[in-house]
């Protein structure tokens, strides 16, 4: 009896060494956890203080991610509910199996030992499938906001501490939600050809056949150059220029050549004047045998006018004057900043973040980073946020520990409770910096 009574007491003196050193390694996962969260909340310009806060750190992260904040509370409630089940069902299995071990039976002592380890892992595994999904699903989005892959959201399912700590120390900076996507290279358009030029049908290029001059029939000649009456002879006026639209078809009756010896109006292959000068020349009128039209149009009229060249946009008529307006360039005000060594830094943006390891918050991903060389130790590593706007430079607070102060020290100075305006000097904790203008 008294062996028995020694073997409960070891078991019970093992069990609550086991529980005291499970309480001790998860207290200080836990605070590694927190430590890790606040450097990856700083990034992402989120409380850090949330990290140290149970629920409200998952909750966060949770935002982070572009989901429900109150998944966080749903998988916090379960947990408790069936903690609680498994540890009054565990009570109950643990008593029976003391109660069979006093009675002398061993067998069932082991069997209500099992039962108690099995049924709460069973319970315990209600709950963690559920958690675990949307785990992973916070973790994809929240990776995504700092531009990491796939490989850190397996990494932060397994071990989950090493994951806060690699992001939260390591060099990953916030782009926001949704920010692979955008930043993804957008995927080349095919290039689209040139629409060809309508073509006609086929049966439009054929040409039409003239019809067939009659037996006999002599062509149409313009009239003699006339001579004035003192003898002189007149120059005939230059003949039009002939057009490669117009070129006669095969089949039809060639076009007669220009007269040079035609008088001024005088129009090839046209009809001849009613009434001619005295000389030698053709009849005046073709033979009635021909149709006026048949003899007075050329076989290229079936074939379309060819349409005026089209002038190039870029080569100006000659005499015109170039209206293009050249846009002047406007040289912004420049600025600097004097840091506590006397190192002057130029300030290229409208924003600037400052600190002895600054990273740029959500709220201004592209601001310039300023790293400062402390010799206070009175500086954050993201100790604050410079912003220019119309009205001048406001200096924002990232929720440094020493504060943000803007006068001429910081006891005399006042300090800044989340954005104030500032032009000239002002102080991160005790190290002091001053704006100047360069323009």
């Amino acid at each position: 009896m008294t062996g028995q009574i020694v073997a409960a007491e070891q078991m019970a003196g093992a069990i609550g060494f086991l529980a005291v050193t499970q309480a001790i390694v998860a207290v200080g996962v836990y605070v590694w956890i927190a430590l890790a969260l606040t450097a990856v909340f700083r990034k992402a310009g989120a409380a850090p203080w949330k990290a140290w806060v149970p629920v409200l750190n998952a909750w966060t992260l949770f935002e982070l991610a572009g989901m429900r904040g109150w998944w966080a509370a749903v998988i916090a409630g379960g947990a408790i509910v069936v903690g609680g089940g498994a540890v009054a069902l565990s009570g109950i299995l643990g008593a029976a199996a003391l109660e069979a071990s006093f009675g002398g039976d061993p067998g069932g002592a082991q069997a209500a030992l099992a039962a108690a380890a099995a049924f709460p892992a069973l319970l315990w595994l209600v709950v963690f499938v559920p958690a675990l999904i949307l785990q992973i699903r916070m973790l994809l989005g929240v990776n995504r906001g700092f531009g990491l892959g796939v490989g850190h959201t397996v990494l932060g399912v397994l071990l989950f501490p090493v994951w806060a700590s690699i992001v939260g120390w390591g060099s990953a900076r916030w782009l926001g939600p949704g920010a692979a996507a955008a930043s993804a290279p957008p995927q080349a358009a095919m290039p689209v050809a040139p629409s060809a030029p309508v073509v006609p049908a086929l049966a439009d290029f054929t040409a039409r056949p003239a019809p067939a001059p009659a037996f006999g029939d002599t062509p149409v000649f313009g009239s003699a150059p006339a001579f004035g009456g003192n003898g002189a002879f007149e120059a005939p006026s230059t003949p039009p220029a002939f057009s490669a639209g117009t070129a006669p078809s095969f089949g039809a009756p060639s076009r007669p050549a220009p007269n040079p010896w035609a008088p001024p109006g005088a129009t090839t292959g046209g009809p001849a004047p009613a009434s001619t000068s005295a000389g030698v020349g053709a009849p005046a009128t073709a033979p009635t045998s021909t149709p006026p039209s048949a003899a007075g149009t050329p076989a290229s009229a079936f074939l379309p006018a060819p349409a005026p060249a089209a002038q190039s946009p870029s080569a100006p008529a000659t005499g015109e004057v170039e209206e293009r307006t050249v846009l002047a360039g406007r040289r912004l005000p420049a600025w600097s900043l004097v840091l506590p060594g006397g190192d002057t830094v130029g300030l290229r943006g409208d924003a600037v973040v400052l600190g002895r390891n600054p990273v740029a918050p959500a709220r201004a991903p592209q601001a310039q980073p300023v790293a400062v060389d402390d010799v206070t130790r009175t500086v954050s590593k993201t100790h604050a946020l410079l912003t220019l706007t119309a009205s001048g430079w406001i200096v924002t607070d990232l929720d440094s520990t020493n504060g943000v102060f803007v006068g001429a020290s910081p006891d005399a100075g006042a300090e800044v409770v989340g954005s104030a305006a500032v032009d000239g000097r002002f102080f991160l904790g005790d190290a002091v910096f001053e704006l100047r203008s360069d323009g």
